[in-house]
């Protein structure tokens, strides 16, 4: 196979097991997300169209026929026995053996040989995105194990659709399922947040000249139990094993000062972000106030439930 000759900037059009084979380099994508049709039996062929807008008629004849067993699906299933992923090969042969020669098993076989090229061309550091639905989700998960790993799964993702069909003796179907797989363990990672909402914000932060902060007042500082090291020692005049509790200081607020201050002990930490001015202390409370100002960036962690929010759009302090 000729190597691939490197490209930015460009839209291929065409099968996508062709192009990656001739176009795509190993190692040189950061990020995958696919949508490939879920074999449900749905009219997919408005999706193929001639850069100028016609159809394809030739296309359409080809994604017809890759549903079904045949002469293009053997071929493929013999292209996947003859690669290198011994796993791969074990699975697929194993899933023919229980499936049989079916449109899903075809379906399958399309989607594993494209999947071990995507493997291929994905960087070290990259991350899989696989948008399928019930019909075939549970298929291929473990062809994606047998070819990333099952140790480099990280999610499963549920998107949630505004509406559904109904549906005759069966539950009214309203999500989708997308697979999250990273390439290695080492995978880029960017701690995505949703944004809090405006009114949440009003009802439990102050705004001043600077902007929104938060007012944190108790325990917030602490963790729950007691502890023999210095995290549980009194520190300027509080004392948290007096209370059953011990210093826990919130990941949140040792990303804000923007220093390095993991080799410090408990206490020390205390100090340091007690003189950066993160740390209060008023005369008769019974524990240190916690404060700092809310940023763009903060919010909930996104979750692994994927759904549009009504009365959301532009509800947001910084939209």
């Amino acid at each position: 196979m000729p190597t691939p000759k490197p490209s930015t900037n460009t839209l291929y059009f065409g099968d996508n097991l062709d192009i990656l084979r001739q176009h795509i380099a190993d190692e040189s994508i950061d990020l995958i997300y696919l949508d490939p049709p879920f074999n449900s039996k749905r009219d997919y062929n408005l999706l193929f169209k001639t850069p100028k807008g016609q159809s394809s008629e030739a296309q359409i004849t080809a994604f017809e026929d890759s549903w079904h067993w045949g002469e293009q699906a053997e071929q493929e299933f013999k292209e996947i026995l003859d690669q290198s992923n011994t796993a791969a090969a074990e699975m697929i042969q194993s899933l023919r053996r229980f499936l049989h020669e079916n449109d899903m098993m075809a379906y399958l076989v399309m989607m594993c040989n494209r999947l071990l090229e995507l493997h291929r061309v994905l960087k070290p550091t990259g991350s899989l995105y696989l948008h399928c639905d019930p019909t075939a989700s549970h298929y291929l998960k473990i062809v994606i194990d047998a070819i990333f790993g099952p140790e480099q799964f990280r999610n499963e993702i549920i998107w949630r659709r505004t509406g559904a069909h109904n549906k005759s003796q069966r539950y009214a179907p309203l999500h989708d399922v997308i697979l999250f797989y990273s390439k290695t363990a080492d995978f880029v990672w960017n701690y995505p947040k949703h944004p809090y909402m405006k009114g949440h914000i009003e009802a439990n932060f102050i705004k001043d000249e600077h902007g929104y902060r938060t007012n944190y007042y108790g325990n917030v500082l602490t963790g729950s139990g007691t502890r023999n090291g210095e995290s549980g020692k009194p520190w300027r005049g509080f004392d948290p094993t007096a209370k059953g509790r011990h210093w826990a200081i919130p990941g949140a607020l040792l990303e804000d000062i923007g220093e390095d201050i993991s080799h410090l002990t408990q206490h020390q930490k205390l100090d340091r972000l007690f003189e950066l001015g993160y740390i209060k202390i008023v005369k008769g409370q019974a524990w240190p106030i916690y404060e700092r100002y809310l940023k763009s960036d903060d919010g909930q962690p996104v979750s692994d439930i994927w759904a549009y929010q009504p009365y959301t759009v532009r509800n947001s302090l910084w939209n």
